[in-house]
């Protein structure tokens, strides 16, 4: 107990070692911690040199790994082998794959494939990694913490299909950015789902007919002209690539990220009667694969991915007299085992499904009702909800999102004239509330991602 709370930069390794030698696993336990969090400090020190090579793979494999990126990664591996080359020159071939190097830029890779220039198998896994940054740059789900920044997307085409919206909030420095042209143009047709995967967006189906953008006026429309299309907008080159076409098309569908998957479901297509299949693509492989069914069918889907869970909520019906379809369908996927279960739908007469956003925040569903202003935990072993507070308000028809350990829900209407800019974010963590900077413009009914 002592030792651990005399941990720092000077001597954590040191301890680290005597725990490894006395077998005190708290002490093991929180010296890793420690290094893991400190190691972009520790790796330019002289302790660091005589890391030994186990602890050193335990860093490596880490994703809590502290580091501002990953080429420093791959430079404290190289300066660790150099110290003892005769010794950990053999090592590096075990300990190189370690290092994410696909999230390297093509020229730190050049200059490392010189760096390795006397180890033909090191050099083809840096050549390996330089052929995918080439080909999938943007698409890999894996980079530590760490070493990203996360965003929020919005985007917004009004009911005439002209006027689009389209900005970017910067999460760590609570800042709003307008985008420019290229990136309000995005084929966001009627009824299509929005998905963020990487670097990427990916915009999927919709209707190419004359269908409304307003939900209610959407799923009334007694046909409509669905299409299979998906698209790829990358912010970063600022371009649009046509993505293979779905196995089926689908309007007013779900869409997720899960597994390193886009996953679809449910929807509608050309007629009314509501689309069971589901079906996922691997924007690596760029190959579309049918899966399980939905046990049946679902309006106003709101799906969430909690690591390789997906839970889906909604309506059993399409429309109501008073348009507030309850809230009495809700099933789980998973996703490793390909099965489909419908779990008990104990909501409450006040749920409606038009009127909550699903999301998830460390592997955990929460629903956000905008009707009462209440957040609701799911626990998946005892399959009850909890309640997790209230917010102020929020409009119907807003965004929700989670990002990390926090809950963001954004714009949305009280009335047709009155449609707000408002930003409130909930903190798992300690169960607060607060308000953020708003958005550019007051928005309801948009993409959110």
């Amino acid at each position: 107990d002592f030792l651990v709370q005399t941990l720092d930069v000077s001597n954590c390794l040191p301890l680290l070692a005597l725990a490894e030698g006395y077998g005190s696993s708290r002490l093991l336990r929180r010296a890793t911690e420690f290094v893991t969090q400190n190691f972009h400090a520790l790796s330019s020190g002289p302790d660091f040199l005589e890391m030994p090579a186990r602890v050193l793979e335990r860093c490596l494999s880490s994703d809590a790994l502290n580091v501002p990126d990953e080429e420093s990664v791959l430079h404290a591996l190289l300066r660790w082998t150099r110290h003892d080359p005769q010794t950990r020159e053999s090592l590096l071939r075990e300990l190189l794959p370690r290092v994410r190097l696909h999230h390297l830029r093509p020229a730190a890779l050049e200059e490392a494939e010189q760096l390795l220039s006397a180890d033909g198998r090191c050099i083809g896994m840096v050549k390996e990694a330089l052929v995918r940054v080439q080909r999938f740059s943007g698409l890999f789900c894996d980079a530590r913490p760490s070493t990203i920044s996360s965003y929020i997307f919005v985007h917004k085409t009004e009911d005439n299909g002209e006027n689009c919206h389209a900005f970017c909030y910067n999460v760590g420095a609570d800042r709003w950015t307008e985008l420019p042209h290229d990136a309000t143009q995005i084929l966001d047709l009627p009824g299509s789902a929005l998905t963020s995967f990487g670097e990427k967006l990916f915009i999927v189906g919709g209707c190419r007919g004359d269908c409304h953008r307003t939900i209610r006026l959407h799923i009334a429309s007694p046909e409509h002209d669905a299409t299979d299309e998906v698209w790829c907008y990358c912010p970063v080159a600022r371009s649009f690539t046509l993505a293979l076409r779905m196995r089926h098309p689908r309007t007013m569908h779900a869409s997720v990220a899960a597994l390193n998957r886009i996953y679809v479901i449910g929807g509608k297509t050309h007629g009314a009667c509501s689309v069971l299949d589901v079906e996922y693509f691997d924007p690596l492989s760029r190959v579309w694969t049918s899966v399980s069914p939905l046990p049946r069918g679902i309006y106003f889907p709101e799906t969430s991915a909690c690591g390789s869970v997906i839970y889906t909520l909604g309506s059993e019906v399409e429309i109501t007299e008073a348009f507030n379809p309850s809230l009495d369908c809700f099933f789980r996927y998973d996703a490793v085992a390909d099965q489909w279960c419908q779990l008990v739908a104990e909501f409450g007469q006040f749920f409606h499904a038009t009127l909550v956003k699903s999301v998830s925040i460390n592997d955990t569903l929460y629903l956000c009702d905008l009707s009462t202003y209440k957040v609701y935990s799911f626990c998946p072993d005892t399959c009850v909800w909890k309640g997790e507070g209230s917010f102020e308000c929020a409009g119907f028809n807003a965004g929700a999102i989670g990002v990390r350990d926090k809950i963001y829900i954004l714009g949305g209407d009280y009335s047709p004239d009155e449609i707000t800019d408002e930003v409130q974010v909930y903190d798992s963590g300690r169960s607060e509330w607060q308000e953020v900077s708003p958005m550019p413009r007051p928005l309801t009914e948009f993409h959110c991602q």
